[in-house]
């Protein structure tokens, strides 16, 4: 064998060996290899007794309710001068109230009042609203008073507000309804602290006992995960009731873009109610008005 000869031999036994791994790397029984593995998502949302067939259906109805949102979106910046996002809010427990609250006011714990309660929050709720594109209007009704007034009782709350709000639907339409109540936990359950300030926790209430139920918990399956993703476990998630002993409805059968939000528990503090409020705001914003991360 000649020099040439062998030199040819050595040049193409090392040009086999180069393009022998880019070949193989095209071959269908490869491509595994390069495809990360990710790990499940965290889910923020709390179903009591959801089967798989109604979790599908609140998935298509989460995606139907975003993309009628995202339409609503472009066309309102298209069109500045259509109608801004518009939320209603009521306060069916009129007069729960937060403890320190109530004590900083009165001097006294308690965690029902008739003049430091919940419904003294509205005007903090619009002007936080109001930051963030909201234009909201109050059903201005001090449900716990008249229910003393007309001699009936705790329970007959939802009942006594229905017709109220019912009206107000008739005569405007809103982009959405929330009824806000106080809960019952203690400090450890609805208190969050973040960035070295704290917070209320949320929880978004949902009654399954009716026509509207798979609406009503994408709305609150979005706000609860866009609230999560501006401070992290701010929400407590999204709970379905059902059955015995409670409402199963909340009045949401009233309309498909209602919720029941727990701001807080009794031990929340005025401070960490505030926070708490401009980031409801900033979600409602992010969540069913710009849809852009803040």
């Amino acid at each position: 064998m000649t020099l040439l000869k062998k030199l040819q031999w050595s040049f193409g036994l090392l040009l086999f060996f180069f393009v022998l791994p880019v070949i193989a790397g095209q071959l269908p029984f490869n491509k595994q290899a390069s495809t990360p593995i990710t790990e499940p998502e965290d889910k923020q949302v709390v179903y009591a007794a959801t089967n798989l067939a109604e979790q599908s259906a609140l998935e298509q109805t989460k995606e139907e309710t975003q993309d009628q949102t995202k339409v609503e979106t472009q066309d309102q910046t298209q069109n500045p001068s259509k109608d801004p996002f518009k939320v209603l809010l009521l306060f069916t427990h009129s007069q729960e109230s937060y403890q320190p609250v109530v004590k900083a006011a009165s001097g006294k714990a308690a965690v029902y009042d008739e003049k430091t309660n919940i419904l003294n929050l509205k005007d903090t709720i619009s002007k936080h609203f109001s930051m963030n594109g909201i234009q909201t209007d109050v059903l201005d009704v001090d449900v716990m008073k008249e229910l003393k007034l007309k001699g009936k009782s705790f329970p007959d709350s939802y009942n006594f507000v229905r017709p109220y709000l019912e009206k107000r639907l008739q005569e405007q339409s809103y982009d959405l309804v929330i009824d806000l109540h106080r809960d019952s936990a203690k400090k450890n359950a609805t208190t969050l602290t973040y960035n070295n300030e704290s917070y209320a926790r949320i929880a978004i209430v949902i009654g399954a006992e009716h026509k509207n139920y798979r609406w009503n918990t994408a709305y609150a399956e979005s706000l609860s995960a866009a609230m999560n993703e501006i401070v992290p476990k701010i929400s407590r998630g999204v709970i379905s009731k059902s059955g015995d002993n409670v409402d199963g409805r909340y009045n949401q059968d009233l309309t498909k873009e209602m919720i029941l939000i727990e701001l807080g528990g009794i031990d929340n503090t005025g401070e960490e109610l505030n926070r708490t409020i401009a980031v409801i705001g900033k979600a409602i914003s992010k969540s069913f008005i710009t849809g852009k991360q803040q």
